[in-house]
């Protein structure tokens, strides 16, 4: 015997009842969003314009690996599968916020030269320019890999200065999102520490 439509409306009504309920009873997880900082808890005014005499460096562009450039944290699973945490975001842009740890990190180490970050002021042409590329900066166990490459422009004559290829492994300390976070910025620090060494090295 088959059914009538006026039959069929209680049923439909009674799923879609059930349906409505299910969703309503399970709640959405807030998004959680993190930075990394290259200066907790502390503002600064910092004037561009060179001294008489002083050289200008300017930090940037970055270049990320495709796969990193999105807000969602990576953290690596296997060899060939990665993990998109869903509820874990950068906040903002992970190059630009980058750019401003490396810039802050280099101010510290190079004091006679002026250290300013990318995009610069179109009348401002640094001296010299630090071009990177990351190809890997993600968790994989219980510690984040940053994988490099970054170049030291002249920019007088466009020559290249400098070029070195970085891997850099940093243990973390604690578990959860937020210790790789941390992690990546002390990792952030040993790549800050190492290009301006070998930036020392050629005065």
């Amino acid at each position: 015997m088959q059914s009538t439509p006026g039959a069929r409306i209680p049923i439909i009504a009674l799923f879609l009842a059930l349906l409505f309920s299910g969703c309503a009873g399970t709640s959405s997880q807030p998004t959680r969003f993190y930075r990394l900082d290259g200066q907790p808890g502390k503002t600064e005014a910092i004037s561009l314009k060179p001294l008489p005499g002083q050289q200008l460096l300017g930090i940037g562009p970055i270049k990320l690996a495709a796969y990193l450039d999105r807000p969602q944290i990576i953290e690596r699973q296997t060899q060939h599968r990665l993990q998109l945490h869903e509820f874990d975001h950068w906040a903002g842009s992970l190059q630009e916020n980058i750019i401003q740890v490396v810039t802050h990190l280099m101010r510290q180490k190079l004091t006679d030269m002026k250290v300013i970050d990318y995009p610069w002021h179109g009348t401002i042409r640094p001296d010299y320019e630090v071009l990177m590329t990351i190809n890997r900066f993600e968790r994989e166990g219980d510690r984040i890999w940053l994988q490099m490459r970054w170049s030291l422009i002249r920019s007088s004559d466009n020559r290249l200065m400098e070029m070195q290829r970085l891997a850099i492994e940093e243990p973390l300390q604690g578990s959860g999102v937020e210790a790789g976070v941390v992690a990546a910025n002390r990792a952030l620090g040993q790549m800050a520490e190492r290009m301006a060494t070998a930036i020392l090295s050629m005065e």
